[in-house]
């Protein structure tokens, strides 16, 4: 578990249904040791893990990022220089990943996982 999480970030659902953030870091030492350190995930280190676990893109994310803000497709279009279509294209790739059918759905699920995790 300490090499995956050397990696990157990973999280589990807590005993309470919260998410915890695992985090691991190699110590200054002549030793091969590594602190691993274990956290309540909350606000963007919640999102950040969430994204990760549904393996979304750096696009995507952003995207994501946009939608959980309240922003519409045209204004997310607008905000990154791309097109309305584009916009749809990435969202209904992120919503096949993450198994939802509507746009309301990614803002939520976040926002209902950060309340469980206080």
């Amino acid at each position: 578990m300490v090499s995956g999480a050397r990696a990157a970030p990973s999280g589990t659902r807590g005993s309470r249904g919260g998410w915890i953030l695992l985090r691991a870091a190699r110590l200054v030492s002549d030793d091969d040791e590594t602190a691993v350190t274990l956290e309540r995930a909350s606000g963007d280190a919640l999102v950040d893990l969430l994204f990760a676990a549904y393996g979304l893109t750096p696009g995507e994310r952003e995207i994501c990022r946009e939608v959980l803000t309240g922003a519409s497709t045209v204004d997310i279009a607008e905000a990154l220089g791309i097109s309305a279509h584009t916009v749809q294209g990435h969202l209904k790739i992120v919503f096949a990943k993450a198994g939802m059918r509507i746009r309301g759905e990614p803002a939520a699920r976040p926002r209902g996982l950060a309340q469980s995790a206080d």
